[in-house]
């Protein structure tokens, strides 16, 4: 099993302080600068990442006491390139309510924030005016909120915000799992009323251009083209209305709904590596993405006749509603509509080449994780978690890997390579256990005995508090059900134990928070970002709760 730590939620500005003189923070400003000439960082970047080179900056500088100021420096050194190719009318500037004269202030506030009377009684009124002025969305308020709503409705793709230091440690987490573009100006006082901020810094932030564009990827209107393609009209169109009843059923199913992650990571990085500001989606790359959902659809097909499922997503199976062989059938044609979509979508011979060696690839793994499962179906044995991790990385991380590195290699882009490997990796093992601790319980919160008699992460852990004669129990109960009810009892009262859900739920943070470190090494920051917002996306807040 894999050493886990326990995951340091946003804590890293714990340092608050800020230098006093404007003196100061020019000099580590310039101390950061300096350190960038000599590093080559390419946003976003994760927490840890951001800290470690904080903390050199800091022993460079002789400035220890201050890494949390640090980190905002270069936070915002490593966007600084992207928000100012980002036209003003798609930036927002946030300002915090505290600016205003307790004394003197004449504005009121109303659900979306505080409304400027411009009186000059501080701050707010100009640097408000000046954003104004230049095209920006200006919010005097408290809070992501309204703003990652912005976000997800694609009306700005950048950020630039001014706080006190512990609400930038608040706000790290929306900010990382949207990889926004963003830049942070911290009060120079701090307080709750009649705080301070260094007003030119302010300014020159809002006023940084550079030609080019940089677009920030919508992920929920990516999302919903991706969508398009899965019509039962869409899909006809791509695969033809021939085939007889078998094309007919086997397009109905991939018609069939689902969250599409696959192929929408498959064109995500096509749209990140090779998309120019407004390109559309070529057809290569939507063959691509649609050959990407037949072979998971495929694959949902045999696992549902492996694993004895009468029901995926509250409705029957293929092989419920059509039979053993037509199902086994469909799931073959599926299979081969997915390798004939990639002979046909027109990449160059020697990257066509590629592209099927990379699914052939993943198909093997996929098939030898599941022959490892099927193996300990057929003759259940003591059940570890180093084993099941493993069946993880074999069964469900290809799938991500070939969506990505398609994607990649539709593009026109060498494939990341060892990044994107441990990337998709740890991605699969954490949505698989995702999905493993939400199916391991009925509706009422209480184990279910279904999941205790599958090879799945919960059972391994509980496995793994029993003692040597239970365990011996259990594996004798797998092997010759039905289990002994004492025994049953006993297994069903380990897997309700805390300790299954809070190691269940330390691997999930493990693999969650080893995909966002397999970043790091990227080079493509449209890429980097785009994958950043995906494992948010895709794993959410945490594990789900028993």
């Amino acid at each position: 099993m894999p050493r886990v730590e326990q995951s340091s939620a946003p804590s890293g500005l714990s340092a608050h302080r800020v230098p006093p003189s404007r003196a100061e923070r020019l000099r580590l400003q310039q101390a950061v600068e300096r350190y960038l000439a000599d590093h080559e960082l390419v946003p976003p970047l994760g927490l840890d990442e951001i800290r470690s080179h904080a903390e050199a900056v800091a022993r460079q500088a002789c400035a220890e006491d201050v890494v949390g100021y640090l980190m905002v420096l270069l936070g915002s050194a490593v966007w600084r390139d992207t928000v100012a190719a980002v036209p003003c009318e798609r930036r927002v500037l946030l300002l915090p309510q505290c600016l205003r004269s307790s004394r003197e202030c004449r504005a009121q506030v109303d659900d979306l924030g505080l409304l400027c009377a411009h009186c000059g009684s501080c701050a707010l009124g100009s640097l408000e005016q000046e954003a104004h002025d230049l095209g920006y969305v200006v919010l005097i308020a408290e809070g992501f909120t309204f703003i990652r709503q912005l976000l997800e409705q694609g009306c700005i793709d950048a950020v630039i915000g001014v706080s006190c230091m512990e609400a930038l440690e608040k706000s790290f987490p929306v900010l990382a799992a949207e990889a926004i573009p963003s830049l942070a100006v911290p009060l120079t006082c701090d307080g709750c009323r009649d705080t301070a901020v260094d007003v030119d810094d302010v300014r020159a932030l809002l006023r940084l251009r550079r030609p080019g564009r940089e677009p920030r990827l919508g992920v929920e209107a990516l999302r919903g083209r991706v969508e398009s393609w899965f019509t039962p009209a869409a899909i006809e169109a791509v695969l033809g209305s021939d085939g007889g009843a078998p094309g007919r059923v086997s397009r109905a199913w991939l018609a069939r709904s689902g969250k599409r992650w696959r192929p929408f990571l498959t064109a995500a990085a096509w749209q990140a590596l090779a998309a120019e500001p407004g390109e559309d989606i070529p057809a290569s790359v939507q063959l691509l993405a649609v050959a990407v959902e037949c072979f998971h659809k495929a694959s949902l097909i045999h696992d549902d006749i492996e694993d004895g499922d009468e029901v995926r997503d509250q409705a029957p199976t293929l092989h419920v509603t059509e039979g053993l062989p037509v199902a086994l059938n469909v799931g073959d044609l599926l299979l081969g509509e997915g390798y004939r979509l990639i002979a046909d979508c027109g990449l160059p011979p020697e990257r066509l080449a590629r592209v099927l060696a990379v699914a052939a690839e993943s198909h093997r793994d996929l098939a030898l994780g599941q022959g490892e499962e099927l193996s300990w179906r057929r003759s259940p044995r003591a059940l570890t978690t180093d084993w099941v991790l493993e069946v993880f990385r074999l069964k469900t991380a290809p799938a991500f890997a070939v969506a990505l590195r398609l994607g990649a290699l539709a593009a026109g882009a060498d494939e990341p390579g060892e990044a994107l490997s441990r990337f998709s990796t740890a991605l699969g093992i954490a949505y698989q256990i995702r999905d493993d601790i939400a199916d391991s319980r009925g509706p009422d919160g209480q184990p279910l005995w279904s999941s205790a008699c599958l090879p799945v992460l919960t059972t391994a852990l509980a496995f793994d508090l029993a003692d040597e004669h239970l365990q011996s129990a259990i594996v004798e109960a797998w092997r010759r059900p039905p289990a002994p009810e004492a025994v049953r009892a006993r297994f069903l009262a380990l897997l309700a134990d805390d300790r299954v859900a809070a190691k269940a739920a330390l691997l999930f943070e493990h693999y969650r928070n080893e995909a966002l470190r397999a970043l790091a090494p990227l080079r493509q920051a449209p890429l980097k970002a785009f994958l950043q917002r995906a494992v948010w996306r895709l794993l959410g807040d945490g594990p789900p709760r028993p």
